[in-house]
């Protein structure tokens, strides 16, 4: 093992569950009604269609994308500086750089987000690779973020491990051949994940020592 691969959204930082919050608060406020956490778990790690189908197949048929998503990331932003990196990140990224390991993020989130939250929180030093939506055509659950950070290091699958949070996030692992460990937050901790991950409580249950 020469590398590990980070997801960001939900593994660095638990964004995941604030945008979980905003969307409920919207749709609260405006149709009175909540939505299954199940939902929001299919959404995990890609794009937010099972979100918007459920929307318009149980709530109201005129909702578009373009209606909400302007008002939920208005609202996420407010609150995007109030985050701060998961319990034990910090620690174990300390741990794999001291141990030798190459560092690398790969994301379906736009990478002005994951440039900003890095320096906000002194991280961009760790990373030698940042792969993210904007350099590929497909995002998770499809392999295209793995297989170009991959190159980006001019590595094989089975030198690497990714640390995922999500299913969509897994199965982009796996399918690009990747050993996936898996550190559940609090909007996917009741999910399963696919055979082949493993899954962990706490970040300091990932092995942090050089192969």
């Amino acid at each position: 093992m020469k590398a590990v691969i980070f997801d960001f959204d939900g593994t660095i930082v638990d964004t995941e569950t604030l945008w979980v919050d905003v969307y409920q608060e919207i749709i609260k406020e405006k149709y009175n009604v909540s939505i299954p956490i199940s939902i929001f778990e299919a959404c995990v790690g890609t794009v937010d269609d099972a979100l918007y189908d459920y929307l318009v197949t149980f709530v109201d048929a005129t909702i578009t994308r373009q209606q909400l998503s302007p008002i939920a990331e208005k609202n996420v932003d407010k609150k995007l500086c109030e985050l701060m990196p998961r319990q034990g990140v910090i620690e174990l990224l300390t741990s794999l750089r001291d141990s030798g390991y190459r560092l690398a993020i790969a994301s379906g989130s736009q990478r002005k987000w994951i440039d900003l939250f890095l320096k906000q929180h002194h991280l961009n030093t760790y990373f030698e690779e940042i792969c993210c939506a904007d350099d590929v055509e497909n995002v998770k659950p499809h392999p295209d973020i793995y297989l170009a950070t991959l190159q980006a290091l001019n590595l094989q699958p089975e030198q690497c491990f990714a640390i995922e949070d999500s299913i969509n996030g897994s199965l982009a692992a796996l399918s690009a051949k990747i050993l996936c460990y898996i550190v559940p937050n609090e909007v996917t901790k009741h999910s399963t994940f696919p055979q082949g991950t493993i899954r962990v409580n706490y970040f300091s249950d990932i092995p942090h020592r050089a192969h």
